[in-house]
């Protein structure tokens, strides 16, 4: 029997249902995240609240939120170009409607 994947804010999770999760709330880290075509906007919102947090840390000096907040803005910016890439590919079969 298939597990169906869990819905996130994103898209889909790979993880299977009842099964912890370390990344709670920070699926952008995870491995597991299967990011939906249509959230593409959302993660540009992202993009942007994250550069405003690493102004914020720059001006604060905290340089741990720093380093925090440049790898998930480098993991973000792999699940866009990985998303992109797919909807690229994405071809349309021709296939007659009725």
């Amino acid at each position: 029997m298939q597990q169906s994947q869990r819905k996130v804010e994103l898209g889909g999770c790979g993880r299977p249902y009842a099964t912890p999760c370390s990344h709670e709330h920070a699926c952008i880290r995870c491995p597991m995240l299967h990011v939906d075509h249509t959230m593409l906007p959302r993660l540009d919102d992202i993009e942007t609240s994250l550069l405003e947090r690493r102004r914020r840390a720059h001006t604060e000096n905290w340089l741990g939120e720093i380093e925090g907040i440049d790898l998930t803005l480098s993991f973000l910016r792999s699940r866009r170009t990985e998303v992109q890439r797919r909807v690229r590919r994405t071809t349309d079969l021709g296939i007659p409607h009725l």
